[in-house]
């Protein structure tokens, strides 16, 4: 059994490992990058480090040692993942350099077809691309040609020297907030510029001591025991996510405290000062961002940015900036799975047809009308309050025993079944009841309809449970590639007629 799996990051990383662990020897990884380690190699911009925590943010059976702070620089995450590539023996299995650009299935197996109009064959594929994989650019109107430098924080330019400059930064998530204290460092001015604010907290960062690293590495379960820790201590902040829960309170008690302390001027404080509920938005943990907004070259502009002209920014209100760089921290097409690759399944449909009102999967892997195809890190899996690492080992878990029922029963078609789908997605939508995500407020995890197709609305415990197991019950099998002789009615998830 062949299997191709699309992206070298952190998904298709384990799911490599475990494929190895378990005896399957015929599989390849592709990425269109240079190395392994998916968004942690692409981005690289001043600041860049994770959100959880390092030793919460690493695979379970590969637990590192000498972290060297709560929270890990881009540089130190990228390392562990090419390190786990290398321990585990990836290199024969990985293709560099290689863009997929369509999977089409032709009755028996998969086609990938790359960049460079290379065509390869398996009988499983599995995308592993993960959501932040598209950058999104704001539509800025060009009233006359830039000449300043105008660049996303995913695709970032180190040849460009900010010493000195006028930058404008474009955004107020996670990116900005910790790209916006390191320009801030060199910039003679640096202009914030939000459509929105967002609920900012505390990330009391500090390195691992000498003493806590050796604990780490010599003490028998020590760093298990910690990350275990930190685990439940992010489960027990899953109620964060109910709108008005005391958990919410909590937060945005804390918020605002930290808003007060560190920004004394009432009226930038106002600026700051969200106007949706928090946890609505992916929540924002920082140090020193809101003492960098304080500071006299530093002015938060309360318009989004509107057009451009030959060295300055427009923004809404009319206020233009006389700028030389434009930074745009404005995140990702998140809810548009599978970036730029066109898949086709059954019947010559296209997965970004089906998915037209939005995007769906059984469990976040599966969907009806594409055989022998698995996605990591699909619709309604991201976390709101755990390592999403936890949850793509899961994924990693559930797809291999998958594989191995169709190599202990010598089956080669597996397909999910349209009316698991369709329960599966009522399931999504009564958990999805009393979350904060249904509230007024625009952000990345839902679509256009409506939808919230990115979040998983329960703890990451629950979804370990529902996928510990492979359900043969849920899908429809076949001893050859071609689907077997079942007259299914078609299902309204099929023909992506979801509700919003």
């Amino acid at each position: 059994m062949s299997v191709g799996i699309i992206g070298a990051g952190p998904g298709g990383l384990a799911l490599g490992i475990l494929l190895k662990k378990h005896g399957f020897t015929d599989f390849t990884i592709f990425d269109r990058e240079d190395g392994v380690g998916g968004t942690w190699r692409v981005n690289t911009y001043p600041g860049l480090a994770c959100d959880v925590k390092s030793h919460l943010y690493s695979y379970s059976f590969e637990l590192n040692p000498n972290w060297s702070r709560l929270w890990s620089p881009q540089p130190e995450i990228l390392e562990y993942f090419e390190r786990c590539a290398q321990r585990h023996g990836l290199a024969p299995h990985l293709r560099l350099n290689t863009e997929i650009v369509a999977a089409r299935w032709d009755g028996r197996q998969w086609r990938l077809t790359t960049a460079g109009k290379d065509e390869h064959t398996f009988d499983i594929v599995v995308s592993a691309v993960g959501m932040f994989t598209q950058p999104l650019m704001p539509d800025l109107e060009e009233l006359e040609p830039f000449t300043g430098t105008l660049m996303h924080t995913a695709r970032w330019d180190h040849s460009v020297d900010l010493t000195g400059a006028r930058v404008a930064v474009l955004g107020t998530g996670s990116t900005a907030a910790q790209l916006i204290p390191e320009i801030a460092k060199v910039a003679a001015k640096v202009y914030s510029v939000q459509r929105s604010p967002t609920w900012i907290l505390p990330k009391p960062d500090r390195p691992y001591t000498e003493r806590e690293k050796w604990i780490f590495a010599h003490v028998p379960f020590a760093k298990r025991i910690y990350r275990t820790r930190l685990w439940l201590k992010s489960e027990a902040n899953i109620s964060v996510i109910e709108h008005g829960s005391d958990k919410t309170r909590e937060f945005t008690d804390i918020a605002l405290r930290m808003l007060e302390n560190a920004v004394p001027d009432e009226e930038l404080r106002r600026k700051l000062t969200p106007d949706h509920p928090l946890g609505c938005k992916r929540l924002v943990f920082a140090g020193d961002y809101l003492q960098t907004l304080t500071q006299p070259h530093v002015e938060v502009i309360a318009s989004p940015a509107r057009a451009l002209k030959a060295r300055s920014l427009v923004c809404a209100d009319g206020t233009e900036l006389e700028v030389d760089a434009v930074v745009c921290a404005t995140g990702y097409a998140a809810a548009n799975y599978l970036g730029q690759i066109d898949v086709v399944g059954e019947h010559g449909r296209r997965l970004r047809e089906v998915w037209a009102d939005g995007a769906y999967a059984y469990l976040g892997m599966a969907i009806p009308g594409f055989p022998n195809f698995f996605m990591l890190y699909g619709p309604n899996t991201n976390v709101g309050s755990n390592s999403v690492l936890f949850v793509l080992e899961a994924q990693a878990h559930y797809i291999v025993r998958a594989l191995r029922y169709l190599r202990r029963r010598r089956r080669r078609y597996v397909a999910v079944k349209p009316e698991t789908m369709a329960d599966f997605l009522a399931r999504i939508d009564r958990w999805m009841t009393g979350t904060v995500w249904l509230t007024r407020c625009s952000s990345y995890f839902r679509a256009p309809n409506g939808r919230v197709v990115t979040q998983w609305p329960r703890s990451a415990r629950a979804y370990w449970l529902i996928t510990r197991r492979f359900k043969a019950r849920d899908y429809r099998f076949a001893p050859s590639g071609r689907p077997p002789e079942i007259a299914v009615r078609p299902h309204p998830v099929v023909a992506g007629q979801l509700s919003p």
